[in-house]
């Protein structure tokens, strides 16, 4: 009998992911297929040395609003810096201790509702607007990264800033030309 392929443990063993603290994820479009946004280097947006602009389809709209979104559905996080990419999504969300006694809902639960709403939200445009297309959006799982310290804060922060600058060298681009 083949012996069957293990996923890649994604989050770290036995870490509680609704302690406080600041998280950095990645959530990738499903085949990292470019449908959350289009870049265009005609207009300058931002400080870099490459001038970029990102253009959101109505998907990147979806997931925008999604995320902003997050805030409010939970009363214990904030959303730090983030980038809506073509075919990913970066961002740090800042969990704060829960008062009450209610437990806080874990990193893998709110990164799922988000998905999950996002999913409803542009499922529900392509009925409304009878488009011919999958409704599948996402990769499956996500990837993250507790921030543990204010260098590694700092640095993270910076990656997000700079990710549309270099994003003509991204591996995962595949319209890249460089």
């Amino acid at each position: 009998m083949p012996k069957l392929l293990t996923r890649k443990q994604n989050r770290l063993p036995n870490y509680d992911y609704s302690n406080e603290g600041f998280y950095f994820v990645t959530i990738c479009s499903k085949d990292r297929k470019n449908i959350f946004a289009k870049i265009n280097n005609k207009d300058i947006v931002g400080t870099g040395l490459v001038p970029v602009r990102i253009e959101l389809t109505k998907i990147g709209e979806i997931i925008d609003k999604q995320w902003q979104n997050i805030k409010n559905q939970y009363d214990n996080v904030e959303l730090d810096e983030y980038i809506i990419m073509p075919n990913h999504i970066h961002g740090i969300l800042i969990i704060n201790k829960r008062d009450g006694a209610s437990p806080s809902p874990t990193l893998n639960q709110m990164v799922g509702s988000f998905k999950s709403k996002c999913v409803v939200e542009y499922l529900k445009s392509i009925r409304e607007n009878d488009f011919n297309i999958s409704g599948q959006i996402w990769q499956r799982s996500f990837y993250d990264h507790v921030i543990r310290n204010e260098r590694s804060l700092l640095a993270i922060r910076d990656y997000i800033i700079k990710n549309l600058e270099n994003w003509e060298k991204d591996k995962d681009n595949i319209n890249k030309t460089v």
